[in-house]
This record gives C-alpha cells, structure tokens and sequence, in this order.
C-alpha cells in the first residue's frame, strides 16, 4: 500500500506539536500518503490537535485506517506481538478482539506493526521508544522538526517563519533541548540553501 512512493505513518505526537503551534498544513510538504492508524487516532481526544486531525481527514489529506485490514489473518499475531515486545507491551493487551472488526489499541504498537506491512515507508514521531523500535529493524523515521525542515526545503514555509515555528514547538511542550534547538536551526538553514 503506497502513495506517491510510500506510507508516512504519522504518530499523535505530531500531529499534536503541529495542531498546537498552528502549523499542521506543514504536513502537505510531506511526500508520501499519510496515514494515521485508527488508534492513534483515539490518542488525540484534546483541542486543537483533535479537530486539525479530523479536518484532514476529513479533507483527504490524512487517511485513517485500521492497520490490521494491511495483513494477512495468518500475519497478524506475529506481527502485532513482535512490534508489542519491542516496546516492551504485553502483547496479549494491545488488541480489541471485543469488536466486530479486531484493531490495535495501542498507537505505537498500530505504528510499528503499520510500519512493517508497508512496502516503502517512514514512520514521524517524536517518541524516544518507537523511534528507537523502528531503527532496530531499520524503518526509516523523522519526527516533527523533520517535517519543519521539510518544509523549508520545499519552500512551504520560510526560514525564519520556520525558526519561529520551533521556538513555539519548544513553547507547547515539545521539550527540546538547547542543542537539539541549535541543530534544528542549522537544519532549517541548510535547507534554505
């Protein structure tokens, strides 16, 4: 399952970062189709993050799904309980058999499991754990200032604009270190080259 090339799975920590700061629109300069698995989707229950999500969902800029329908029956299990012990959930409790249709109640377990179905694909997330899952079996990952720099590069946003745009990131919660605010100031810089 691609879109232009490949899947963006795109967990709640951005979308939340991006809703707060007013600049969920960078997610256009995103190449790829992204998709917000369905229980990252009930993760994101505050304002304003909850209406930006439904918004472009509801625009056709996001696609909801249940990750489970990418695989097999005989594919779930492994997957699913293989993508739980990684970040170190039981694997018994991340699935709502309860429903008429079986979905994953945990977001970073919907993320990672997602992650491995499709064929070309990054995972945008912020969280240190699925970040660090997602590299040990080498599912290429960005996070929010990636999608800032991004968005430089494409020229969806101007740099200093941008440069903003990280310090009300560092504002809303994002916890950004002092050298990871450098870093990314250099990034938006280069980008802007």
């Amino acid at each position: 399952m691609t879109w232009n090339g490949r899947v963006v799975l795109l967990d709640a920590s951005v979308i939340i970062t991006l809703a707060e700061t007013g600049s969920i629109d960078l997610l256009d300069s995103v190449r790829g189709g992204l998709v917000v698995p369905r229980a990252v989707k009930f993760e994101i229950s505050k304002e304003p993050a909850k209406s930006a999500l439904d918004t472009c969902i509801d625009e056709g800029n996001i696609v909801q799904n249940n990750i489970l329908a990418w695989a097999g029956e005989e594919d779930q299990d492994k997957l699913v309980s293989d993508s739980a012990t990684r970040l170190g959930n039981d694997p018994g409790s991340v699935i709502d058999t309860e429903s008429k249709v079986p979905m994953i109640v945990n977001g970073d377990v919907a993320l990672l499991t997602g992650a491995q179905l499709a064929d070309e694909c990054v995972v945008i997330t912020d969280d240190k754990p699925l970040r660090q899952a997602c590299k040990s079996i080498s599912i290429p990952v960005s996070g929010t200032i990636g999608v800032l720099v991004r968005a430089v590069e494409t020229g969806d946003i101007e740099p200093d604009a941008a440069k903003e745009t990280l310090y009300a990131m560092d504002e809303v919660g994002a916890r950004l270190s002092a050298s990871l605010v450098k870093r990314a100031e250099r990034l938006i810089d280069d980008a802007a080259d």
